[in-house]
Formats: C-alpha cells, sequence, structure tokens
C-alpha cells in the first residue's frame, strides 16, 4: 500500500513538472522582443452592475442613475 502511495506521489510530481515546463516555453515566446504587448482594455469595456437585477453590463451601454446603473433591458424602463 505504502509503495502505491509513493508512485502516485512521483507520477503527480513529474505530471505537475512537465506541465510547467510546457507553460513556461508557452510563456517566454508570448514575451519574446518584438511581440505585440497586451494594452489596457479600454474605458468603454468595463463592466458595470445594475442596481436593479444585478446583471454586468458595459458600462458604455448602462445607463447612469442617481444610485448607480440601469442595464438597457428590462430594467431601463423602471
Amino acid at each position: 500500500m505504502a509503495k502505491l502511495v509513493l508512485l502516485l506521489a512521483i507520477i503527480v510530481v513529474v505530471a505537475l513538472l512537465v506541465r510547467r515546463l510546457f507553460k513556461g516555453a508557452s510563456t517566454n515566446r508570448a514575451e519574446a522582443p518584438g511581440a505585440a504587448q497586451s494594452e489596457a482594455p479600454s474605458p468603454e469595456a468595463k463592466l458595470v452592475r445594475c442596481v436593479e437585477c444585478g446583471a454586468f453590463v458595459p458600462k458604455a451601454e448602462a445607463l447612469a442613475v442617481p444610485n448607480g446603473f440601469r442595464c438597457g433591458g428590462g430594467c431601463a424602463g423602471r
């Protein structure tokens, strides 16, 4: 029984090391010189929560009300 647990632990450790190795390789390629840098999301992409139903909607599509924002769905007419 102890040998089985030890073998299982070794398999898990090897799997994690292999996963980290492949993950590190893909990350290094993305950070290579000349690679496009990810840009910060635009302000229009920011999500706000509707005060009525709690749904998240893009700020550009939300309707501003005194206590927050409302979504453009059924909450807008209330």
